[in-house]
């Protein structure tokens, strides 16, 4: 672990994590994760710097070529259309010896199902679906791909997405089972547990054979290096205790961006630990509150009907049958009056475009931010 504060950023450093992540990007049986590594972790939690700022170097040094596609990074944005953009634009950016020895058509755009990403000023040439298009960018880089895709839940909620998953897992197979030429290992991280288990499931899944495994957040050592950091600065008086900190650390989620906010209030304003472990002793509730403030906004904001759907869907999870006569009285009876499977509908395109909500597949809703969960069970007992 290292740590770097300048003035301007704190930020803790995890090339050791990096560095078993990008071991086990390889094809040994027994260490690697052949069939692809998918990593769940909740949202806030420092996964997606992760990714920039630690494995992407780890995988250059070791010479590989990584490609990464957010798949949140345009969130009205077609999955398939994303990752067809990623590839197109890798190709771009990458040399061409190989056109230039085989005077071979250059690549005109890349093709994912139904949707296509054209390469600019390119007026005529080749046509690359997914596994061509990831093939070339290994000729090209001359090193294995390492093809990395944050937030990789989003896939599955476009056919074109799904169509790209399946097409990423053929991918995989054409280029690891040639006798030479660059490899292929996929990396699949997620916000949505429940939503990269859908990537797995069943044999009808494309990277089934995988497991979804819990992607460590940030421990005690992120814990010291932020107390190391702001302690020089305080009265000796007013110095925090990596316990409170570390405490407090927990209640929050492992989501450094609130701690910092804890942490700063508690020096600036407050008497330091003392001040801090009096927090946690009488208002640990207060201090939870904080990863849940953005919940009740946009909860508040929504029409009695959209809450009511939310919380059927929440208490029912899995099994949330959306237009179940069932399903319809239990709203009927939250908002005190009639309902229908048309209402109910219109509801969920509206938590969707809030965000509230997402659509694993046809007929399946369920929670964009699982940790909402928990916040609005509390809600409702209190209520």
């Amino acid at each position: 672990m290292t740590s770097r504060s300048n003035g301007r950023e704190f930020y803790v450093g995890r090339k050791e994590l990096a560095e078993a992540i990008a071991a086990r990007l390889s094809l040994d049986p027994l260490m690697g994760s052949p069939s692809g590594l998918l990593l769940a972790a909740p949202r806030r939690t420092g996964k997606s710097t992760f990714l920039r700022r630690d494995l992407l170097p780890v995988l250059e040094a070791r010479g590989d070529h990584p490609v990464l596609v957010d798949l949140w990074a345009d969130r009205k944005a077609d999955p398939g259309q994303l990752i067809a953009d990623a590839l197109a634009a890798e190709i771009t950016a990458l040399p061409t010896p190989t056109e230039k020895a085989l005077r071979a058509l250059p690549v005109k755009a890349i093709s994912i199902g139904g949707l296509r990403a054209e390469i600019g000023g390119v007026a005529e040439g080749r046509n690359l679906t997914l596994t061509e298009a990831l093939i070339e960018i290994g000729a090209r880089a001359k090193s294995d791909v390492v093809f990395i895709i944050d937030e990789a839940q989003q896939a599955v909620t476009s056919e074109a997405g799904l169509d790209a998953m399946f097409a990423l897992k053929a991918a995989r197979d054409a280029m690891n089972q040639r006798p030479e030429g660059a490899r292929l290992f996929v990396l699949c991280t997620g916000s949505n547990r429940d939503g990269l288990a859908g990537l797995v499931s069943t044999n009808q899944q494309p990277f089934f054979g995988a497991r979804v495994e819990d992607f460590p957040t940030l421990g005690r050592p992120y814990v010291d290096a932020l107390v190391a950091a702001i302690n020089p600065r305080l009265a000796e008086d007013n110095k925090l205790d990596p316990e409170d900190v570390a405490r407090a650390f927990d209640l929050l989620g492992h989501r450094p961006e609130k701690l910092v906010e804890v942490v700063q209030q508690h020096a600036a304003w407050l008497p330091g630990s003392a001040g801090l472990k009096r927090t946690l002793e009488e208002r640990a509730d207060e201090l939870r509150a904080r990863v849940w403030d953005q919940y009740g906004s946009d909860f508040d904001a929504l029409t009695r009907l959209q809450r009511a759907v939310l919380e059927v869907l929440i208490r029912d999870g899995a099994d949330f049958a959306p237009f179940h006569e069932r399903t319809v009285a239990r709203v009927g009876e939250i908002i005190g009056g009639q309902s229908s499977a048309q209402a109910i509908q219109k509801a969920l395109d509206a938590l969707r475009e809030k965000q509230l909500v997402w659509r694993p597949g046809r007929g399946r809703y369920a929670l964009e931010d699982p940790d909402m969960k928990g916040w609005l069970l509390a809600r409702m007992g209190k209520g």
